[in-house]
């Protein structure tokens, strides 16, 4: 199954390459088969993300009105990310779905070319370099921020290569640095330095020549694709980042965090979708373990960065750094500088790297090496496990008061009793005709186009607000919105948008806290029906004409379009009344 010598036949790298990318296109392929569909887990990329490229691809195409159907058309198509990146363009010639699959197939490839690359330049052989290029690959949450993390690989790779720069080097850190969204990559550049530094000790003198000649290309490409946001901070209206305030933990809440992050079962201990998380952990946890007990100084160091790096988000969370930050104006203040933990996973397969020809491992590689392939196979289909099981229990034929008590079980993670409910509600489960299969991780599911286009019919160029719905799905249906999802935006507008919120706010002490602190989702923050507290007076004012809504609601300024519109149960539509 492994490589033992230098000398690999060409097929069996063909072979190789295969069988990993098979393994990757599981991702697609499971869902797909079973569901008819391919799905994602859709935060922070269908809430937010997909909706931006989509209008950004409007603007390429010459509509450059388009953005003013974003909050109350009063942001400005600088403050969006992603504007000059090469890649945003494939939303101007594709749908937004085919667009954001094509980007992902993409970045993808580029990642574990990426690393394969540089795992054969660490002396990794053929089969465990396309092992551990396929395990990195997998660690990519989110693909549609460009090539920050997949190029990283690659760029250690020139720099430990140790050699003149070519043409072809000189366009692909171009291209890559053209594709490198700032706000995710803010300390890629010092990243890249201490892991080539590491990596080097064991060959040759560190060329810094080589790394400053690099580092000054990637930088400039990196501001010339980032450049509006340089241009929204510096020349335009204060943005809503300028007031951004930052709560401090206790040290010992600080320290288990550190720990946590540091062995990666934060996510597995604290989140109902644990099962998300779990294959990284049981990946990981042994990497570390091993390499903390491997006595070899290039894993020591690896470890010595990956901490390093949590260090920053602990040293930034101190109390006297956050008194400095919440009092500052710059970008100590606007940037989240603790996004480089992003970059976790690159230094743990680089570990691997060091780990996997061991003699620990060689000693019961048939047991280990299947334990990874089952992992590798887990980690592909671990998005999907959501949909299909909903799918397979036929979810949408239950009623809501059932579908309600099962997510609340979920959430609450009390598994025993979410099984118990499971079997009891199908038992006597009501079956509706041709009800189709919907999913919140598919396109199709979360954007909810047939409904939207029929809300659309109803409402024409008027705009709107949303309560208890994600009001990116009416943005994205080309409806006018006055809330939505948003990293950067003027915060005159998120002032005038907190009169209309105030008494909800009052309700929840948890989002008046995230929305004065942060306030990325500007929402109406209604999830209860009997605590319904908007100032629709004051959505007037600001320009909503109507209120699509997940509820039923009696208000006397609202006047009832339609019920349950286009037969879809939990979908209401109210014009505002003038006043």
């Amino acid at each position: 199954m492994m490589d033992t010598t230098n000398q690999i036949s060409k097929y069996n790298k063909i072979k190789f390459h295969l069988i990993f990318l098979f393994i990757l296109s599981l991702y697609y392929l499971v869902p797909y088969f079973l569901l008819g569909q391919l799905t994602l887990y859709p935060h922070d990329i269908l809430d937010i993300a997909v909706v931006l490229n989509n209008f950004i691809g409007k603007m390429y195409h010459g509509d450059t009105e388009s953005i003013n159907i974003f909050l109350g058309g009063q942001i400005k198509w600088y403050f969006l990310r992603g504007v000059f990146q090469p890649i945003t363009l494939l939303y101007a010639f594709f749908s937004s779905e085919i667009a954001f699959w094509i980007t992902d197939v993409t970045v993808k490839l580029v990642s574990y070319i990426c690393f394969f690359k540089l795992s054969r330049k660490l002396h990794c052989s053929y089969f465990n370099s396309a092992l551990i290029s396929c395990l990195f690959v997998s660690s990519l949450n989110y693909t549609i921020f460009g090539l920050g993390t997949a190029a990283l690989p690659y760029i250690i790779y020139i720099i430990i290569k140790n050699k003149n720069l070519t043409l072809k080097h000189y366009l692909i850190l171009i291209f890559f640095g053209l594709n490198i969204d700032l706000a995710n990559n803010i300390l890629l550049i010092p990243l890249v330095f201490f892991i080539t530094f590491i990596l080097n000790l064991k060959y040759h003198q560190y060329n810094f020549k080589l790394f400053i000649k690099v580092a000054a290309i990637l930088s400039f490409f990196i501001f010339l694709s980032n450049s509006n946001l340089f241009y929204a901070q510096i020349f335009s209206e204060t943005s809503q980042r300028s007031v951004w305030f930052y709560d401090t933990p206790n040290l010992i809440t600080n320290s288990y965090n550190l720990f946590e992050k540091f062995f990666y079962i934060s996510g597995v201990k604290n989140s109902s979708y644990f099962f998300h998380h779990l294959p990284f952990a049981l990946f990981f946890i042994p990497i570390i373990l091993l390499s903390l007990f491997s006595r070899n100084k290039t894993s020591l160091l690896l470890l010595l960065t990956a901490f390093f790096i949590l260090f920053i988000d602990f040293f930034l969370n101190l109390e006297f750094i956050n008194s400095l930050r919440n009092n500052s104006d710059g970008s100590l203040r606007t940037l989240d500088w603790g996004r480089i933990r992003w970059k976790l996973p690159l230094i743990y397969c680089l570990l691997f790297i060091n780990i996997i020809s061991s003699k620990v491992i060689k000693k019961r590689q048939h047991i280990i090496y299947s334990l990874i392939f089952l992992l590798l196979i887990s980690l592909q289909i671990r998005i999907a496990v959501v949909p299909i099981a909903k799918n397979f229990l036929s979810f949408e034929n239950l009623n809501q008061q059932q579908q309600d008590q099962l997510r609340s079980n979920f959430y609450a993670r009390e598994y025993i009793l979410l099984i118990k409910n499971i079997l009891k509600f199908n038992k006597n489960k009501h079956t509706v005709n041709n009800k189709k299969f919907k999913s919140s991780y598919t396109f199709e599911g979360y954007y909810d186009y047939e409904n939207y286009k029929y809300i659309k019919s109803l409402v024409k160029n008027s705009r709107t607000i949303s309560i208890g719905l994600d009001p990116m799905v009416a943005a994205m249906n080309n409806i006018k919105v006055l809330d939505g999802y948003h990293t950067f935006y003027p915060l005159c507008y998120k002032l005038k948008f907190r009169k209309i919120i105030e008494s909800q706010l009052d309700e929840y002490d948890v989002w008046k806290k995230y929305y004065d602190n942060w306030g990325e989702r500007v929402y109406t923050f209604v999830s209860n029906p009997d605590v319904i507290k908007i100032n629709f007076s004051k959505a007037r004012e600001l320009g909503a004409e109507y209120v699509i809504s997940k509820f039923a609601i009696s208000n006397i300024l609202l006047k009832p379009i339609c019920i349950n519109c286009n037969n879809a149960s939990n979908l209401f539509l109210y014009k505002i009344d003038e006043f």
